[in-house]
C-alpha cells in the first residue's frame, strides 16, 4: 500500500481535509465552512479536529500537506496576511502543524499546490516547465520548474494578478487595471460594470449570468467574456516570453466556459507571442476537475514526505 498523505485546503469560504496517497489517490475527506472572521487559532482547532477525525477511521499518515492563498513564505511554510483571511498575520502554520501533529508538514502557495498536483496526476504529466493559472476567485500562477514549485525571494510566489495591465479599467485589491481586475473569474461581474454601466453599473450580472446571457448570443455578455478571455491570453503570452513554459494550464474559468473560451485565450496569446515560440507550448484546460483542490494539498504532502 502506498503512503498515506494527509492533505488540508485552508480558504476564505471553505476549507476540507482528504486522506489520500501518493498516486492522488483521494480515499476520505470532510468539508466545513471556513468561519474566517473567527480568525487563524479557531481556524487552526478545526483543521486539527478533523484530521484527527479523518485518521481515527483511517490508516493514519505520514505526512501533511497544505495550500493556502498567499502572500505567503513557501519556504517556511508562514502566513503573511492573505486579503481573504483576516488575522493570519505572521502565522507559522507549518511549524505549528508539525507541533500538533508529529508529522513532516509542507505548506503551498494555493496555486503552486494546483499546478504541482497537475504536473502529478492531471494535464500537466510531462510538462517540465509548467505553468497554472487559477482563473477563479483571484487570478494567480504556480510554476513548476524541473518538477519543484517555484517560490522567489524570501519563498515569496510569483503574484502575476497584481501587475498592471492596462491604464483603465476596474479594480482589484486598489490597483486599478490590475490583471486579475481583467482575468480571474469574478471579474466578469466588474468588467460588466465597468464596460456598460448603462446597462450593468448599480446591478452588475454574475459570472453566472453572464454566462447564460452568453449562452444566448447576448452581445454585451459575449463582448465581456471577450475582454476576460484577451487578459488571460495576454498574460499567457507574457509568461511564455519571459519563462518559456511547456504547457500553460488553465483553471476555473476553462471548466465553466468550455473551450470555447479557451480557444479565445490561445488565439490571444498566439498573436502576442514571438512567431519562433509558436510550436513550443501549449495552452489547455486543468485535468483533475473537481479533484483538484484535494490533490493539490495531497501533492504538497507528497512533497512533505520526500523531505522537500
Amino acid at each position: 500500500m502506498t503512503a498515506r498523505l494527509l492533505g488540508l485546503n485552508i480558504g476564505g469560504t471553505t476549507c476540507s481535509a482528504a486522506l489520500g496517497d501518493a498516486d492522488g489517490a483521494i480515499h476520505a475527506r470532510s468539508a466545513w465552512p471556513a468561519h474566517a472572521a473567527a480568525g487563524p487559532e479557531a481556524m487552526i482547532a478545526q483543521l486539527l479536529e478533523h484530521a484527527a477525525a479523518l485518521q481515527q477511521s483511517n490508516a493514519a499518515a505520514e505526512a501533511v500537506g497544505v495550500a493556502i492563498g498567499g502572500p505567503l513564505n513557501g519556504r517556511t511554510g508562514t502566513i503573511l496576511s492573505p486579503p481573504n483571511l483576516p488575522g493570519w498575520d505572521r502565522i507559522p502554520l507549518a511549524q505549528r502543524l508539525h507541533e500538533a501533529l508529529g508529522l513532516p508538514v509542507r505548506v503551498e502557495h494555493d496555486a503552486a499546490a494546483c499546478a504541482l498536483a497537475e504536473y502529478l496526476w492531471g494535464a500537466g504529466q510531462g510538462a517540465d516547465r509548467l505553468a497554472y493559472l487559477t482563473c477563479g476567485t483571484g487570478f494567480g500562477v504556480g510554476l513548476i520548474l524541473d518538477g519543484q514549485p517555484y517560490y522567489g525571494a524570501d519563498g515569496l510566489p510569483p503574484e502575476i494578478g497584481h501587475i498592471a495591465y492596462r491604464d483603465d479599467g476596474p479594480t482589484a485589491y486598489g490597483k486599478r487595471g490590475c490583471f486579475e481586475a481583467f482575468a480571474s473569474a469574478s471579474s466578469l461581474q466588474r468588467l460588466a460594470a465597468w464596460r456598460f454601466p448603462q446597462r450593468w453599473a448599480d446591478n452588475p450580472p454574475s459570472p453566472a449570468q453572464i454566462s447564460q446571457l452568453a449562452q444566448q448570443r447576448d452581445a454585451d455578455a459575449l463582448a465581456v467574456i471577450a475582454l476576460n478571455a484577451q487578459a488571460v491570453g495576454d498574460s499567457c503570452a507574457l509568461l511564455i516570453d519571459l519563462l518559456g513554459p511547456r504547457r500553460i494550464l488553465l483553471g476555473s474559468t476553462a471548466r465553466y466556459l468550455g473551450e470555447p473560451w479557451v480557444e479565445q485565450v490561445r488565439q490571444q496569446a498566439s498573436r502576442q507571442v514571438g512567431s519562433w515560440t509558436r510550436s513550443s507550448y501549449q495552452i489547455i484546460a486543468a485535468g483533475l476537475g473537481d479533484r483538484l483542490q484535494d490533490c493539490s494539498a495531497l501533492a504538497a504532502a507528497r512533497l512533505a514526505r520526500a523531505g522537500g
